[in-house]
């Protein structure tokens, strides 16, 4: 499992402001339909072939989620905390189709380091699409 902690210039609201027009944008997509979406712990949609479910979610707070394909399934968290200088995310990311004991110890350190690249890349982008998300308001 990865973790990564960063701090981030707006708040919690903002993200989750951001997250929630994103998600309903694509469940609307997946479903083919314009229906009012609520975003809530159990909701699922497909894209492609990626199945996605919310397993957990708390508005401004925490959101977790559950992505499965034919080759891998991924589990990602953002825990938000609001501070004086905007908030605190702590991002978690978990290859649950990844099994360690198929695998040496450098190739298991290779194969995290790479994860953790990809995770903060991730977060990056996230933090800049809710920056310029609370920009436009």
């Amino acid at each position: 499992m990865i973790t990564i902690k960063e701090q981030a210039n707006f708040e919690a609201k903002d993200f989750f402001n951001y997250l929630d027009r994103q998600l309903t944008q694509a469940i609307k997509k997946s479903r083919g339909n314009d229906l009012p979406v609520k975003i809530a712990a159990g909701t699922t949609y497909q894209q492609r072939n990626v199945k996605a479910e919310i397993t957990e979610y708390e508005f401004g707070k925490k959101y977790v989620s559950v992505f499965k394909s034919p080759k891998i399934n991924v589990k990602i968290g953002y825990y938000l905390t609001d501070t004086p200088q905007g908030c605190q995310i702590v991002f978690k990311e978990d290859v649950l189709s990844y099994d360690e004991k198929k695998h040496s110890n450098i190739g298991t350190w290779f194969y995290s380091w790479q994860l953790k690249q990809g995770a903060k890349k991730q977060l990056k982008q996230m933090k800049n699409n809710v920056l310029a998300y609370t920009k436009q308001k």
